[in-house]
C-alpha cells in the first residue's frame, strides 16, 4: 500500500543521493521478508512495530508498551538476539481501527465499547473485516473478549480495508488502518480504542546487524528523515497518492527535496 511504498522510495531516493547502491522490490509478503531478512536476502525492510509484536514475536497486546516510543524501545530490544537493529523510528501510528460514517455517531456511539453494545443488540449490523482479522488477538477475538463483541455478529470478509463499503452503505462499520486516506475522503471516522486493545504501529527501519556495523550511515541517513513522518504528514502523502493518484515517486522526492533532506 502507498504507505510502505512511499517509506521504501524515500529510503531509496536517500541512500542513492549518499553514494548507496539499492535494489529494491515491493513484491513479498510479510512472513517472506522477514525470512529474507534474517537469511540475508535481503538487508533491510520497513517494519510496524505492532505487527512485529504480534505476528512475529508472538506476543499479546497487555504485554508490552501502548505508547510509541517506548514500544520501539521494547521491539528494538526483544529482536536484537536474532540480529536484527530496529533504527529511525517514525511518529506515526498506523494501528488497526474500525470505523463509521461520521453521520452515524449518534446511533453508533464514538467507541469501541459503545458500538459492542449496539452491535449485541443489533446483531444483523454488518461490519465488513480482512480475513486475517478473524483470528489476530487484536483483531475480532480481541474485540470478543476485550470489549464483549458478539462472536456470531455478522462478520462478512473484504479484500480490503473497508472505508468505500462503509462510505456506500454496504457496511455499517469496518476495518480501516489509522493512517489510511480514505478515512477523510469518505467522511468516516475511527472509533475511540478506549481500553487499549490496538497495539502501537509506527514503523521502523530494521537492518540486519552485520549490514549496520558495515554501513552505520544508513541510521544516520534515515533517522532525521524518520523524524519528520508524523500521522498529519503520513495522511498527507498517502493521500496524494491513493486520492489523488500520484506516482509514488514524484511525491516521495518531492517530499524530501521541500523538507531539505535532498537539494534537487
Amino acid at each position: 500500500f502507498a504507505e510502505e511504498e512511499l517509506m521504501a522510495q524515500m529510503t531509496t531516493d536517500v541512500l542513492q543521493a549518499n553514494g548507496f547502491t539499492v535494489n529494491y522490490t515491493f513484491k513479498a509478503a510479510d512472513k517472506a521478508i522477514g525470512t529474507a531478512l534474517t537469511t540475508g536476502t535481503i538487508d533491510m525492510y520497513w517494519q510496524y512495530t505492532g505487527t512485529e509484536l504480534t505476528d512475529y514475536l508472538g506476543l499479546a497486546t497487555g504485554t508490552f508498551p501502548t505508547d510509541l516510543a517506548s514500544a520501539f524501545t521494547f521491539v528494538q530490544t526483544a529482536d536484537a538476539p536474532h540480529g536484527l537493529c530496529w533504527v529511525a523510528p517514525t511518529q506515526f501510528n498506523d494501528t488497526n481501527g474500525i470505523a463509521i460514517k461520521s453521520s452515524a455517531s449518534g446511533t453508533y456511539g464514538s467507541s469501541l465499547s459503545a458500538f459492542g453494545t449496539y452491535l449485541t443488540a443489533h446483531p444483523t449490523t454488518k461490519v465488513c473485516i480482512l480475513s486475517e482479522f478473524r483470528t489476530r488477538q487484536d483483531g475480532l477475538p480481541g474485540l470478543v473478549s476485550k470489549y464483549g463483541w458478539p462472536t456470531t455478529a455478522n462478520y462478512v470478509d473484504l479484500g480490503s480495508t473497508a472505508e468505500k463499503e462503509i462510505a456506500s452503505g454496504q457496511c455499517a462499520a469496518g476495518e480501516v488502518f489509522t493512517t489510511d486516506s480514505g478515512i477523510a475522503a469518505n467522511q468516516l471516522v475511527t472509533l475511540t480504542d478506549d481500553k487499549n486493545l490496538f497495539p502501537p504501529d509506527n514503523a521502523g527501519l530494521v537492518v540486519r546487524s552485520s549490514v549496520l556495523q558495515k554501513y552505520p550511515a544508513i541510521a544516520n541517513l534515515m533517522a532525521p528523515v524518520a523524524a519528520k513522518w508524523t500521522t498529519p504528514v503520513m495522511l498527507q502523502l498517502n493521500e496524494m497518492v491513493e486520492i489523488q493518484n500520484m506516482p509514488v515517486a514524484t511525491v516521495a522526492h518531492t517530499w524530501l527535496v521541500q523538507n531539505g533532506v535532498l537539494s534537487s
